[in-house]
């Protein structure tokens, strides 16, 4: 999985994730993911909640979602559907939205040998036909197949037991629901500000307080939380956009090219225009 978040302009991408292809480098989300693991294990953090996707696992990662692959053993495979929001968005007209907000929180599952064999059937189909179709027809199929795959998991949320519909219904923990909204105004507001304070300022609570809440769902303080977001999309910046150094130092409301410059040095061990003549040698 790549560092940058876009991918490029496809709407559906269809690929596979092995040991030689892992990056521990976190990354914001732009397309809506889908990995089902066929060997082995991965370990992520989604918004800085861990998972362990093991053999037969599905995970779903949401667009603006905060990914960091943390480990994962040598022997990992695991396929990957990737959905632009554009591909995404007729998707949730056709599916039930309550199996779908379930989803939303539980992004990770482990289905019974009925949904999983569908499951598995439909990534083989994916895999099968980027082999044999060109891009153009492939995308239309990839679609189609993403469609199928999105309502049997809503349909396994909403209709299978009674015990996962009570699980749906159980609103989640203060403190879990307020690290959930501070992800949120931290994606939409990251070239804001760096500062606690502004983040527990818009969620009307005190930076101790958005600390505590940080410390105890993630592991993590509030702090490292906005750090990983910043230097996660700064260095997406520098890698793929062609703005200047001092346009995203402005950009992202960094005092000073300087500062800035001190700042992701801090965040990555090297200065941003080591990074840019990096990859230009590279």
């Amino acid at each position: 999985m790549r560092q940058t978040c876009d991918f490029d302009e496809k709407k559906v991408i269809f690929t596979r994730l092995r040991k030689q292809s892992f990056s521990s480098d976190p990354v914001r989300c732009n397309h809506l993911f889908a990995v089902v693991c066929n060997k082995g294990e991965i370990v992520v953090e989604i918004n800085y909640s861990e998972y362990k996707l093991r053999e037969n696992g599905l995970l779903i990662i949401k667009p603006l979602d905060i990914l960091t692959l943390k480990s994962g053993s040598d022997d990992f495979d695991c396929m990957v559907l990737m959905l632009s929001v554009t591909a995404f968005t007729p998707i949730l007209k056709e599916i039930d939205m309550s199996g779908f907000e379930y989803m939303n929180r539980t992004p990770l599952t482990y289905h019974n040998q009925e949904y999983l064999t569908l499951i598995k059937q439909i990534f083989a189909a994916l895999e099968n036909a980027q082999n044999l179709l060109d891009y153009g027809s492939f995308e239309k199929f990839a679609e189609k197949q993403a469609a199928a795959l999105f309502y049997i998991q809503s349909h396994y949320y909403s209709t299978s037991g009674e015990n996962r519909r009570s699980d749906f219904r159980e609103p989640l923990s203060r403190k879990k629901e307020l690290f959930r909204k501070f992800i949120r105004v931290v994606i939409f507001s990251h070239t804001m500000s760096r500062e606690v304070l502004f983040y527990a300022n818009e969620l009307g609570i005190s930076s101790g307080y958005l600390n505590e809440v940080c410390n105890e769902v993630s592991g993590h303080s509030a702090k490292d939380v906005i750090d990983s977001t910043v230097s996660a999309r700064l260095k997406y910046e520098l890698a793929h956009t062609s703005k200047s150094i001092q346009e995203i130092a402005d950009e992202y409301n960094f005092p000073s090219q300087s500062y800035f410059s001190r700042y992701y040095k801090r965040m990555t061990g090297i200065t941003p225009s080591d990074f840019r003549k990096g990859r230009e040698r590279g």
